[in-house]
């Protein structure tokens, strides 16, 4: 039996460990220990551990990650904080169920805890979607999961050749796509009904799908760069939906300008919604991965902004813009023409067609852990 320990903070880890943990339950030699903390616990955000919950899934131990003081207002100190704390109650929790391998992801702060206790703790540790590169303190988290992580399951080539310069053993680098896509394809659309009801947004509608998140080493510009996007926006005359930036240091501006505005928007979202948005959307803007992993999937052309995806491998969808207002109008006026949309036909998403969760799985099930060199070296 392979006790298999994961944590999940928030719905951009869950999304993309969803269908993993519906496949882990499809073998009877594997079992996981699901924690729960970050924003799933936080009002604020929707409580979402009850999406967690209502999925039908376990979830074995729960631990307060952020205070009062930084959910209600932008404190710097607030991220170190909540780190410590998930560095204290993940170590309590591994000394309880002794797990014998340990399965994180991403660029994820309670993930990066958990990657480096597992190291320090003696315990096979698999890394998912490393070797990529983005901006913001994400690309550092991930490539010191990387360095943490024993073995490694990618998303594309590119991330692959990556992990093997950052001195991996091509071993132990298993190519596998991107899990969010089988969330993505395996969930059920939402009727037009439903979001009309619930988001007062027509699909029948042509509109903009707006994801903006801070970049925390930009935070005195974060302000300007969320002006830009509305000021650019004003030129099209479009619908357009905003969903709420994640917790990062810096989101209250972000979130703040979204709320005194007119606009359409939402502050936390089912799977199923998201789906739907993002399916039936003209173009999605903004800096969130979502644009540069799963856009491409629908043949959605991505108009990505400023630094925060900055240097990450990209499909043919995705126009990289500035933060000034006139780079941005000239990366929605391309996305919006033809000659652009004519292209994204026949568009292969370089993360993936899906199916990577039945992947990871199988190849963590065929693992012979006792063969895993705990004690890592640079293969160069």
């Amino acid at each position: 039996m392979k006790k298999i320990l994961l944590v999940t903070e928030r719905r951009a880890d869950y999304s993309r460990f969803k269908e993993i943990l519906k496949e882990i339950n499809n073998h009877a030699s594997l079992k996981y220990v699901l924690v729960v903390t970050g924003i799933h616990l936080e009002n604020s955000y929707g409580k979402t551990i009850n999406e967690i919950i209502k999925d039908g899934f376990k979830v074995s131990y729960k631990f307060k990650m952020f205070d009062k003081r930084y959910i209600k207002k932008d404190d710097i100190g607030g991220m170190s904080r909540a780190l410590a704390r998930c560095f204290k109650n993940l170590t309590k929790i591994i000394e309880i169920e002794k797990p014998n391998f340990i399965l994180s992801g991403f660029d994820i702060a309670a993930n990066f805890s958990l990657t480096t206790i597992g190291a320090h703790m003696n315990i096979p540790v698999g890394h998912i979607q490393g070797g990529e590169v983005s901006g913001n303190i994400d690309e550092s988290l991930r490539h010191a999961m990387s360095k943490f992580s024993h073995i490694h399951f990618v998303s594309n080539t590119d991330a692959q050749k990556r992990l093997i310069k950052m001195g991996e053993q091509k071993k132990s680098i298993y190519k596998v796509g991107c899990p969010s896509i089988d969330a993505l394809i395996n969930t059920k659309d939402r009727s037009n009904y439903y979001m009309k009801t619930k988001y007062n947004l027509n699909l029948k509608e042509k509109y903009i799908l707006v994801i903006q998140h801070p970049v925390t080493s930009e935070k005195k510009l974060i302000k300007k760069h969320i002006d830009n996007i509305f000021k650019a926006l004003k030129n099209f005359k479009y619908k357009i939906f905003f969903i709420l930036p994640n917790n990062d240091y810096g989101a209250k501006t972000i979130v703040n300008k979204i709320k005194v505005s007119k606009m359409l928007y939402a502050s936390h979202l089912e799977l199923a919604d998201y789906k739907t948005l993002l399916k039936n959307c003209e173009i999605i803007l903004g800096n969130s991965s979502s644009g540069i992993h799963e856009a491409a999937t629908f043949k959605k052309p991505a108009v990505n902004i400023g630094s925060r995806q900055q240097g990450r491998f990209k499909g043919k969808n995705v126009i990289d813009v500035g933060n000034y207002r006139n780079e941005i109008e000239k990366g929605i006026k391309k996305a919006f023409s033809k000659d652009f949309n004519k292209k994204l036909k026949n568009i292969i998403n370089p993360y993936g067609a899906g199916g990577s969760s039945k992947k990871i799985v199988k190849i963590i099930k065929n693992l012979k852990l006792h063969e895993i060199k705990i004690q890592k070296q640079n293969s160069y």
